[in-house]
């Protein structure tokens, strides 16, 4: 008797101790709202013009479910020097394959740059061209896929991210109602005289909390991490 009573005691023991314990073990790609993975760019001696993709929460909101996910593709443009975008009418027409998409650019709130959705996510070996036309200038180019030149892979980022932020995961987690969602996006820093580019991975909790990782798509360092 006292043998039964002393498993049973190791039993509830040990069923406490994992339903505290926070998910140690987390896939962060089974969290994604926005997945940014591939970026198509090209430039001429003043603009750039880049075109990112890939899928997102279709109603999107940071409320730690993640919802149905649908594609996006971004046409971003702007100056190189960074200076301020001239207001004027921004008409593109990008060409995906045999795809095409026409319409005109908006003024972006976040950054110097006009940009618009076209709902198309870009696959590692498209044949793209855009044009934009406003007052007086012609863009026209075929872009190239930068992102297919990363040393660093998607899923390698998104590995180097788990590695660092798993601890600090697990010890928000162990409250159950503390439920979080993950951004992946590629940025980039023209700002030098070589062109850098990053994947950031962050993690948005329903508590609020937010954690991050920077990590360059060249080296795998990591660059800098909120925790």
């Amino acid at each position: 008797m006292k043998k039964k009573i002393f498993v049973c005691l190791i039993a509830l023991l040990s069923l406490t101790l994992l339903t505290a314990c926070g998910k140690k073990n987390v896939n962060l790609a089974d969290y994604i709202i926005e997945d940014r993975n591939t970026l198509y760019t090209a430039e001429d001696d003043l603009y750039k013009l880049s075109f990112s993709s890939g899928l997102r929460e279709e109603n999107y909101s940071l409320d730690g479910v993640k919802g149905n996910m649908i594609e996006f593709g971004i046409i971003s443009f702007s100056r190189l020097d960074n200076d301020p975008m001239a207001n004027d009418n921004y008409s593109y027409r990008i060409v995906i394959n045999d795809q095409e998409f026409t319409g005109t650019l908006e003024k972006s709130e976040t950054s110097n740059s006009y940009s618009t959705d076209i709902g198309v996510q870009a696959k590692p070996d498209d044949v793209i061209t855009v044009q934009v036309n406003f007052t007086g200038y012609t863009f026209n180019k075929e872009l190239a896929n930068t992102s297919k030149g990363f040393s660093v892979d998607r899923n390698t980022a998104l590995d180097l991210a788990n590695n660092e932020l798993k601890d600090t995961l697990a010890e928000i987690t162990k409250d159950k109602n503390n439920q979080f969602e993950v951004i992946m996006k590629i940025l980039n820093d023209y700002s030098g005289e070589e062109k850098h580019f990053y994947w950031y991975v962050g993690v948005i909790t329903t508590n609020g909390e937010t954690l991050g990782v920077l990590i360059d798509a060249n080296s795998g360092d990591v660059i800098s991490k909120k925790v």
